[in-house]
């Protein structure tokens, strides 16, 4: 299997996921993090196959970066004690941030293509939700973790289009 197809099917289950997550924000706050958590898991497994299936060591590093934060991040929505909600928190402001950075530095792979500026915009918008939650503010934890999937997904799916036409870049 080529290793733009995982990437893309990761990008549609975190797509899927983050619909899930709006259409029901408000309800079961267990159910809306545990489907946005088994999204993350998802995503976190084609990604990490996704690097193993890549050309070279840069799409590798890429493709890592996103499984690893997208593991990480679903193992303290899953993991995460309620009691220690602050620490939570914290940790989800940080992989955020890092959800973020990942996508602007795969983006870079992109340069002088047009969905490139789309790629960027995915990881400013996860690090716009981190400096939200990082400032103090307290949206709806479902609508959060809806639009970062939508915004992890819109990046994946565009980077296996990419990976697809150009598969010695990435």
């Amino acid at each position: 299997m080529k290793s733009w197809m995982p990437m893309l099917a990761a990008g549609l289950a975190a797509l899927i996921g983050g619909l899930f997550a709006l259409i029901n924000p408000t309800g079961a706050a267990v159910t809306t993090v545990t489907l946005v958590g088994w999204a993350l898991i998802i995503v976190a497994a084609l990604q990490g196959w996704a690097a193993w299936k890549s050309l070279t060591t840069g799409a590798r590093i890429r493709s890592g970066a996103i499984a690893a934060v997208a593991l990480l991040l679903a193992l303290f929505l899953f993991f995460g004690d309620p009691a220690q909600s602050r620490l939570l928190r914290i940790v989800i402001v940080l992989l955020l941030l890092a959800s973020g950075a990942a996508k602007i530095y795969a983006a870079q792979a992109m340069k002088g293509e047009q969905n490139m500026p789309l790629v960027v915009g995915a990881g400013g918008v996860s690090l716009f939700l981190g400096l939200v939650l990082m400032i103090g503010l307290n949206p709806n934890f479902g609508v959060l973790l809806g639009i970062e999937l939508l915004a992890t997904g819109l990046g994946l799916v565009l980077m296996g289009m990419f990976r697809r036409t150009h598969p010695a870049i990435t």
